[in-house]
């Protein structure tokens, strides 16, 4: 992809993250983002025709931020994306990504705290992610787990006899808090509130209502939903 070096919108988010650092020299964007800034630090002194590579091995206990590289191409009339590559799975991150994960840290950098809890997540989430695809459950997991009983005891549900959430389920009631179900059980049944209606593919978050999130946990959620195993599943570049 290539990009006038003066390309407005460009300059407006180089702009922003200088900005970020300049309030907060401990500022850490997404290490997509910092990897994209280190090969343009390199770009003005580079030749027409010469590759600069920036990459983001910085990261904190137990690697929470993923390495990423990005190299950029000079040209005579501004620059050229040639890779933007996830170092850690060897995959390449498509530009349109790249661009989700870009705004995904703005609409982060308006939160004050290092956390969110699930509703701004979905809300961040269905900000740059086109379909409004991301649903926070909250207080009607009663309403899901309802729908789930009574699919269940239709057999509407195909899971193995030997699965474990059903045993686990069996072994709850009425006042058991949602808070005590596992999370591969609220996974389970999250997405059954929907099942009558006409929303298709959305991404129901089943996270208890008072769960404290890490921001960088929503890049992975965004990355995820966007290029994952699961992304055959939503079609998330459709609106």
């Amino acid at each position: 992809m290539e990009f006038n070096y003066f390309n407005d919108a460009m300059k407006i988010y180089l702009d922003y993250i200088s900005r970020q650092f300049k309030k907060n020299p401990n500022y850490k964007p997404h290490s997509l983002i910092r990897a994209f800034l280190n090969a343009m630090q390199g770009i003005e002194t580079a030749k027409d025709g010469e590759n600069v590579s920036g990459i983001s091995f910085e990261g904190e206990e137990n690697n929470i931020y993923e390495p990423y590289m990005v190299i950029l191409q000079k040209k005579k009339d501004g620059i050229e994306i040639k890779e933007t590559i996830n170092v850690k799975v060897n995959k390449q991150i498509p530009i349109d990504v790249m661009i989700m994960i870009f705004r995904l840290q703005t609409q982060l950098d308006k939160i004050d705290e290092e956390t969110v809890n699930s509703q701004q997540v979905a809300d961040a989430l269905n900000a740059v992610i086109p379909g409004n695809k991301f649903y926070f459950l909250g207080d009607k997991w009663k309403e899901a787990r309802d729908k789930f009983t009574k699919l269940l005891n239709e057999g509407k549900i195909n899971l193995l006899p030997n699965d474990s959430r059903l045993e686990e389920f069996k072994q709850i009631n009425d006042n058991t808090p949602w808070e005590n179900y596992s999370s591969r059980l609220r996974a389970l049944i999250g997405p059954c509130l929907f099942n009558d209606s006409n929303v298709n593919e959305r991404m129901v978050i089943t996270s208890p209502k008072g769960v404290i999130i890490e921001k960088y946990k929503v890049f992975d959620t965004a990355i995820e939903f966007l290029l994952g195993k699961i992304s055959k599943y939503f079609k998330p570049f459709e609106k």
